[in-house]
């Protein structure tokens, strides 16, 4: 295996480097659990314009009259915002996904509000190598989002195309 003197970072040509992140395939194995860090507060202007850009009308994430006399109390994070956020916090480890093959749940298993501190953990529950791809592996992982309480809001499964050790399409020494 050839010795790399900047392991953080692709060499893209003479004198020029690019940041790499993100775990090759073969360092991922079942049972890795992984704190992504750090959080993201959601404020209750973010979830609004989630809901006017999505074209959401559900009265849950934005009348807080009407959420005042429900069960929750105040307006909940749009779904699709709280899944989205959760995702981009986990980016920096599965970085060197080829894509995303499928979606094996996603749920929201509690509340959450605006003013909320969101958190990813995942979880490794599967690795294969083989698979239709010779420059990837199959992991298949579950996401939990978290609140600053440590309560799981959300639980997501799905399967991903990591690409292998010496795999990376775009960088000029194939690392």
């Amino acid at each position: 295996m050839p010795r790399y003197h900047f392991p953080a970072y692709i060499k893209t040509g003479k004198n020029r480097y690019r940041e790499r992140y993100g775990l090759d395939f073969e360092d991922f194995k079942v049972g890795q659990v992984f704190h992504h860090r750090p959080g993201v507060t959601i404020s209750q202007h973010d979830n609004k314009e989630e809901c006017i850009k999505t074209l959401n009308q559900a009265m849950m994430h934005f009348d807080e009259c009407y959420t005042a006399q429900t069960e929750f109390g105040k307006p909940l994070i749009d779904t699709t915002l709280a899944v989205q956020q959760l995702m981009g916090l986990i980016w920096k480890t599965y970085n060197r996904r080829k894509k995303i093959v499928g979606w094996r749940k996603i749920s929201m298993v509690a509340p959450a509000y605006g003013g909320d501190t969101l958190y990813s953990e995942s979880k490794v529950l599967e690795v294969q190598a083989g698979s239709e791809y010779d420059d990837a592996g199959l992991v298949e992982i579950v996401i939990y989002g978290k609140n600053q309480d440590k309560k799981t809001i959300c639980e997501m499964q799905c399967d991903m195309l990591i690409f292998k050790r010496n795999h990376l399409p775009f960088s000029a020494n194939g690392y």
